[in-house]
């Protein structure tokens, strides 16, 4: 039982009724007698097309129209040339658009002028992104446009954190605004990856755009289209300045970039801007920067800060090793700061040594409003926890206690279990690791490493991997919460057992300091998994490095735009024909037939909460609802003719027929045979 608080102001006004994009669509193609799949012929045509788009190169679909037996399909089109030019003719929402920038650098050239480079920005208008995610008919069930406070016991003494709307900061954000607006909480990503795989150096710089509004369970689904690509930043190594700035001007470029990026929320932010919800409601919105995802090092980029420094507290560098927190970062300090340097009242050594900055007097989120970029930037648990405190630090201290050889040699006689991983091979040759290879080392690595070190050192390891799970929950109570503080505390009340074995000097390390900032950042925007750096970089498969195979790899942005426009009006239209069938209810069985077979097999979240989950009647000032799940269950048996003593013995399941005979009983009225 959950027990939801309502706002007691007034949010999400209504300002009438309007036509969601498909009704346009729809109408559209009655009054010039289209069919819904044009200008393809029919559904036969139109899968063929998808499947040409999704799956074949441009050399391989040029291949494939020249085949003979394509002639006999009566298609539309007999190239990649004309293919591409009917795809043109669906509809879309957002357009690519070009920004070309010049820079003059201090370099003087050989006629004695100044160095200059030519470079291209590509991006989308952040608005239509905005209203293309708030008016997907899909999101109908999923997306909020109040803020509320979840309980877990009808008093309200319980908090239960989770989705953004049930935390904090929307509650305070909603007080700023105009009675019945609505806060469209933007969630920002950017993730610089490299697309060559051998040899070259081929890099992009995707910039991510994803609602808070919308549940968490969709957000993290790559195939529901909830997050989208909103520009490639600028890379380049500006070799028109000389090096002793050129840093700095690398720095200035990323921040004009992202501004140019969100210069229509300045605006838009302040006023609102109308918007067409997926129940036909039209409401005024304001779109708000409210988190950003980031590793440590763009994080640093954009916070204007120098690499050895707290992003969330005033800590020092030499300074950080214990469980407490240091005055907050403040938007306006910062600012004061930099105008300060910039006017010569603070020396650079101070501003650099001291206060430990960069010279960017111009930061992207200046002008943005109701926006407070330190409270912006989110725990990173793949990098933070999985990668830093646990791989890099705390395997590393243990693998020096009980030596490289040892450990991989316990790694290598554990013994085989259904359900985990062995290393067979050890864990220090291992190069490269993902973030399942980090869930699954962690599983066993206390057992491994059991008998090889003293309690100390089992606490400390306990405390670290205690702290880990609790902070990846998507969704968290006090005692929770109270539970992870307790795992920190006693990390470091055993910490110093590492430095009485020599493998660490101290612990003025910035990623387990970050540890610290871990609940309040939970209280502000809700679980921490919810902005973990897995999801750019699942984002990256589709958005940069599919795309990047898809061109020639010569000017190889401008092709990868192209590409991802086709994309997107595929999918646009591949989710109008969805719509259109579900209108239709003689079409009715074969849509929902449509909507099972696409759902993600390889999605580890549950489906999203029903749809009277906002609309509830009210009991006093709280409301009681039971949350419901879906389970999916294979059109075909995985495993058919398996008896249940070859379940049990294969997959361990050993309380299966234990549990089966109870929910026989209790169901079917049986006795136990």
């Amino acid at each position: 039982m959950h027990f939801i608080q309502s706002y007691p102001g007034q949010v999400a006004q209504t300002l009438g009724q309007a036509e969601i994009m498909f009704q346009d669509i729809q109408a559209q193609q009655e009054a010039q007698g289209l069919d819904p799949w044009a200008p393809f012929t029919d559904e036969e045509k139109w899968g063929l097309v998808k499947w040409l788009v999704s799956c074949v190169g441009h050399t391989a679909i040029d291949e494939f129209l020249k085949l003979p037996i394509t002639s006999r399909m009566n298609t539309s089109f007999s190239s990649k040339y004309s293919l591409l030019k009917a795809i043109n003719k669906l509809p879309h929402v957002t357009k690519w658009k070009l920004k070309k920038i010049s820079i003059v650098g201090n370099r003087t050239a050989n006629d004695g002028q100044w160095e200059t480079e030519d470079l291209e920005l590509w991006l989308h208008d952040l608005v239509d992104c905005i209203w293309e995610l708030m008016s997907n008919p899909d999101f109908d069930c999923c997306v909020s446009y109040a803020p509320e406070k979840v309980f877990a016991d009808e008093e309200g003494k319980t908090h239960i954190f989770d989705e953004m709307w049930t935390r904090d900061w929307w509650w305070k954000m909603q007080h700023r605004l105009p009675e019945g607006a609505v806060v469209v909480l933007v969630i920002l990503a950017s993730d610089k990856t490299s697309l060559s795989q051998f040899c070259g150096d081929q890099e992009v710089w995707p910039v991510y755009l994803t609602l808070g509004n919308i549940s968490e369970d969709i957000r993290h689904q790559p195939s529901k289209h909830a997050a989208i690509l909103i520009a490639y930043l600028l890379i380049s190594k500006l070799e028109c300045f000389i090096r002793d700035v050129h840093s700095v001007e690398c720095y200035q470029l990323f921040h004009y970039c992202i501004a140019q990026v969100l210069e229509p929320l300045v605006s838009v932010g302040e006023n609102g801007v109308k918007v067409t919800c997926p129940d036909l409601q039209v409401r005024q919105m304001h779109p708000i920067v409210a988190a950003y995802i980031a590793n440590f090092l763009e994080q640093c980029l954009m916070a204007c800060c120098i690499e050895n420094r707290c992003l969330k507290c005033m800590v020092r560098h030499d300074n950080c090793r214990y469980m407490r927190e240091s005055a907050p970062q403040r938007r306006e300090m910062m600012m004061a700061n930099l105008q300060c340097h910039s006017e010569g009242e603070i020396s650079s050594d101070q501003f650099k040594s001291e206060l430990g900055l960069c010279a960017i007097y111009s930061p992207f989120w200046a002008t943005l409003p109701h926006n407070d970029i330190f409270l912006c930037m989110t725990p990173d648990i793949l990098h933070q926890l999985h990668k830093g405190v646990f791989k890099d630090h705390l395997i590393s201290w243990c693998m020096k206690i009980i030596g490289k050889d040892k450990l991989n040699l316990c790694f290598k006689t554990m013994s085989s279990y259904a359900g985990l991983w062995h290393f067979k091979k050890g864990i220090s040759k291992c190069k490269q690791w993902m973030e399942a290879d980090y869930q699954e080392l962690k599983r066993v690595f206390l057992c491994v490493i059991a008998g090889a070190v003293n309690n100390q050192v089992m606490a400390a390891v306990c405390g670290v991997l205690d702290f880990t799970y609790y902070a990846q929950y998507q969704s968290h109570t006090e005692k929770t919460l109270s539970h992870m503080q307790a795992a920190l505390a006693s990390f470091h009340a055993n910490k110093g057992v590492f430095v009485e074995h020599r493998v660490q000097e101290h612990f003025n390390i910035l990623k387990i300091h970050s540890m610290v900032h871990y609940t309040n950042s939970i209280h502000l925007f809700g679980s921490a998994d919810d902005f973990n750096m897995e999801l750019p970089e699942c984002l990256h498969i589709d958005f940069a490095k599919h795309v990047y195979h898809a061109s020639n790899r010569c000017d190889y942005i401008i092709q990868m735009t192209t590409w991802l426009r086709c994309q997107e009006s595929i999918y646009l239209q591949d989710a109008y024909l969805c719509w259109q069938a579900s209108q239709n209810p003689a079409n009715e069985d074969s849509h929902l037939q449509d909507s099972d077979s696409s759902i993600d097999s390889g999605s580890d979240h549950e489906s999203p909460l029903p749809a009277d989950h906002h609309h509830l009647p009210q009991i006093h000032c709280f409301t009681m609802f039971t949350a419901s799940h879906r389970y999916f269950i294979p059109r075909t048996c995985p495993f058919p003719n398996s008896t249940f003593q070859h379940l049990v013995d294969k997959h361990a399941t050993s309380q299966f027929i234990p549990t089966l005979e109870q929910f026989l009983c209790h169901n079917l009225h049986t006795q136990p045979h």
